[in-house]
Formats: C-alpha cells, sequence, structure tokens
C-alpha cells in the first residue's frame, strides 16, 4: 500500500511538471498584446471607466498604458476582454434601444391606420437590417473578443466550463444571430396581416430579453461613464425634428440609414482602430502582425457583402 501511494504521490509530481511546461505562458503573446494596444484606438474609448473581474477593480488607462508583464499577461488579457465586452453590450443596446423604440411608435401607428401593405413593408425592412446589419456587426464584436481572449493561456472559447461563465456577454453576442431562426419565411406574404404582426412581436421580445440580460450582466463587471440610455434616439429624433403620423415609412427609411452609418463607425472605431482583422475566407477576426497594417477600404470590402440568402423589399 505504501509503495501503492508512494508511486501515485512522484506520477502526480511527475504530472504537474510536464503540464507546467506545456502551459507556459509564451513571452510573444505579450508582445502581441502591447501592440495591439498600440492601436489608437484603445486611447479614445470613454464609454467605460473601470472593470469588475475576480473581485479586484481594473482601471481602464491602467491596463492600457500599464506595460504587460510575463506574471499577469494572462489576467491582463481577462480583464480587457471583459472591458471590451462591456462596450460592445453598450453599441448592441443602443441599436435595440433604436428597434424598440421605433416598433412601440409604428405599433401605436397600426392601431389608427391599417395598411396592411406598409406593415408588409416595415416587417421586411426589418428583416433586412437584422440580417444585413445587426446579426453582421454582432459577429464581428464577438469575433473580436475572441480574438483577443485567444491570447489567454486558458480561452474561453476552448472550455467548456467557461461556457456560461463567467462573462456571458460573448453568448449573448453569438445569440443575437438566433432571431434570424425565431422569424417568420422572409418571403413575407403582403395579404396577411398576422405575419406581420408576428414577426414585430417576435423581434420586440427577442430585443427586450437581450437588452434585459446584457443589463444584467453589465451591472455584474461595468463601471459605466454615466450618460443617457436613449441618448442616441433623442439624437436622431432630433435630427429628423418632426415625426410626422403620415410620414412613418420615410421616419423608417431615415432611422435605418441612421443605424446603417452608426454600425460602420462603430467597426471603424471599435474594430479596425483596435487593431482587429478581418479574414473574408474563414469569416474569423485575427490579430494582425506588427508589421501588418489596415487598410479599411479593403476591409470593408471584405465585411460589406450582400448576405447568400438577401430580403427582398418590393419597391412601392
Amino acid at each position: 500500500m505504501f509503495s501503492l501511494k508512494l508511486f501515485m504521490f512522484i506520477f502526480l509530481i511527475f504530472y504537474m511538471i510536464l503540464y507546467t511546461k506545456a502551459q507556459n505562458y509564451p513571452i510573444n503573446t505579450n508582445e502581441k498584446l502591447d501592440n495591439l494596444l498600440k492601436y489608437q484606438g484603445w486611447k479614445n474609448l470613454n464609454d467605460v471607466s473601470s472593470i469588475n473581474y475576480c473581485k479586484k477593480i481594473y482601471y481602464v488607462r491602467n491596463l492600457i498604458e500599464t506595460p504587460s508583464s510575463v506574471h499577469k499577461g494572462d489576467q491582463k488579457i481577462r480583464a480587457l476582454t471583459i472591458y471590451l465586452g462591456c462596450i460592445y453590450a453598450k453599441v448592441m443596446i443602443n441599436i435595440f434601444l433604436i428597434i424598440i423604440k421605433w416598433q412601440e411608435i409604428c405599433k401605436n401607428k397600426n392601431k389608427e391606420d391599417h395598411d396592411l401593405l406598409n406593415g408588409c413593408i416595415y416587417a421586411k425592412e426589418l428583416i433586412n437590417i437584422i440580417a444585413k446589419l445587426i446579426v453582421p456587426i454582432a459577429t464581428l464584436l464577438k469575433g473580436a473578443m475572441d480574438a483577443l481572449d485567444s491570447l489567454h493561456q486558458f480561452p474561453w472559447a476552448h472550455f467548456k466550463m467557461f461556457r456560461n461563465k463567467p462573462f456571458m456577454i460573448i453568448l449573448l453576442l453569438d445569440r443575437i444571430g438566433y432571431i434570424l431562426d425565431e422569424l417568420n419565411d422572409p418571403n413575407l406574404s403582403c395579404d396577411d396581416r398576422s405575419t406581420n404582426s408576428s414577426t414585430f412581436e417576435s423581434v420586440y421580445k427577442f430585443f427586450k430579453s437581450i437588452i434585459a440580460l446584457l443589463q444584467v450582466e453589465t451591472g455584474l463587471f461595468c463601471e459605466f461613464v454615466p450618460s443617457n440610455r436613449n441618448y442616441l434616439w433623442n439624437e436622431w429624433v432630433q435630427e429628423y425634428r418632426i415625426i410626422n403620423q403620415g410620414e412613418m415609412l420615410i421616419f423608417f427609411k431615415f432611422l435605418t440609414r441612421k443605424i446603417k452609418y452608426y454600425i460602420k463607425t462603430v467597426i471603424i472605431e471599435l474594430y479596425f482602430q483596435l487593431g482587429f482583422k478581418f479574414d473574408p475566407i474563414t469569416e474569423e477576426t485575427f490579430l494582425p502582425t506588427p508589421e501588418e497594417p489596415i487598410d479599411l477600404d479593403l476591409e470593408f470590402k471584405a465585411i460589406d457583402e450582400e448576405p447568400p440568402t438577401p430580403v427582398q423589399i418590393e419597391n412601392h
């Protein structure tokens, strides 16, 4: 019995030595991280003042400006990934709030005006916005978080035990794509009012639930700089000036253009200018080498593709 215990003890020590060597933190990981943080975009981030992780508060400026160390590299990578998640969560909440606000106005409008044709156009436009703008931006932002976290010795994406904890914003970004599966057939019938109503209701409930989950998650980790929750909607409404009940379609077209411009700005400022690159072949985000410049025009050509099965909108 004694010899068996001794053997097991020796085996355990031997295994720990081998495992430690296998998981030794690569020095060039710190270099990759520091090179990434040299991109100008990191210095322009100002929506989040600090983040909470493992009972410790991390201040954003310290994370960005302090050189990475061998012993605290993983800690810094994880904190920065959470920090990025806080920023991206706010972006998605901003977009969802715009859609929800518009839907609420549209819902009140439909009670007064039973225009079946406009209801069909709104539903198709809404699906187009989700398919061509919202789902792609969510996928892109999740890819950036995965790329940053891939520098960690134990990336969340590689370990099933981390799939639900401790940071669900990555999973929520991934879940946004599921809304397309929940919607009715994209070839909506303009003769069926119930189909249009069902589409609106599905989107409304889905976005509401995602907002609630994102707010719970950011409440645990993120310390945001105080701001008006509906600041984007208020700015756009002020720009449009007067919302006339007879101009709902024009207003929606206006919102569509604003959402598209907002998303393009997010991609530039919170993706490319942070050093992330997109591979159009694998459709994955990766970190560039220090010598590899980012050409925004080429990058946009790579990601600004029409979806394989775009939703057709009739011209009226």
